[in-house]
């Protein structure tokens, strides 16, 4: 069962400037494109940084704003240009910067977020090459998925295509990312797999398990497993066989 990559929620044009770029090319850049920060590469797309507003703020005297105090710094008018120090953006930049790979999980990506206390992560292939960059609020797409495509996608991938239940056995709906499963399977570790393979579609925030079953395999499995313990009090724990009296153990069924 695929989950949602960190490629299938990244943004792919991304703006960047030349580490020989100025200090003051950078800051028009920004402004101009009303972004907080931009990635520094050299001539063949490796990234070697970041530059952001706060960098820039360590290096830059400004004048005193005519706007509000709580107007964020970089978006106030300012009566007078302020003078740009000299030096590239090699000079300023954030460097070495947080980086993930495309392949990585949605999760991982808000946790090396958390941890590192920033609001993005530019995304590299295996060459250290940009590929696009991620940010909190791209994480949080896998959550506005549309409840009928969610719908369609337990009925199609999990249902039919993984366990292969006989069409109208189960039914699924979906509301606000919320699955609940009714029905009837066959075996109990069917319906488990079905509810445990729900919860991994994107966009599920939760899964109801209202299925029931006509045989309790897991049940069935733990008393055989108890039978031949008692019979052979000092072995160790059994493994299932495919001959006559084979043992089937709750591990051997998953």
């Amino acid at each position: 069962m695929r989950q949602w990559r960190v490629q299938d929620v990244m943004t792919t044009d991304v703006i960047t400037a030349p580490d020989d770029a100025s200090v003051a090319d950078i800051v028009t850049l920004l402004t101009e494109r009303r972004i907080r920060a931009v990635p520094i590469v050299d001539d063949f797309g490796t990234v070697l940084g970041i530059v952001s507003w706060s960098d820039l703020h360590e290096v830059i005297e400004m004048p005193a704003p005519t706007d509000p105090p709580r107007t964020p710094w970089w978006r106030r008018r300012m009566p007078l240009r302020p003078s740009w120090p000299e030096g590239t953006a090699a000079g300023v930049m954030n460097a070495p910067p947080l980086t993930i790979g495309a392949g990585a999980s949605l999760p991982a990506a808000a946790r090396l977020m958390r941890r590192s206390a920033v609001g993005r992560l530019l995304v590299v292939d295996g060459g250290h090459k940009l590929r696009g960059i991620v940010s909190r609020s791209d994480l949080f797409k896998v959550h506005d998925r549309l409840d009928a495509v969610i719908r369609d996608e337990v009925m199609q991938r999990v249902l039919l295509g993984e366990l292969r239940i006989r069409p109208g056995a189960v039914q699924v709906t979906v509301d606000g990312g919320v699955v609940t499963i009714t029905g009837r399977t066959a075996r109990r570790t069917t319906a488990l797999a079905a509810a445990r393979m729900a919860r991994l579609i994107p966009g599920v925030t939760d899964v109801v398990d209202l299925l029931t079953s006509d045989v309790d395999d897991i049940a069935a499995a733990g008393g055989a497993e108890h039978q031949w313990r008692r019979r052979h009090p000092r072995a160790g724990r059994p493994t299932a066989t495919h001959g006559r009296g084979s043992i089937v153990t709750p591990a051997s069924t998953q």
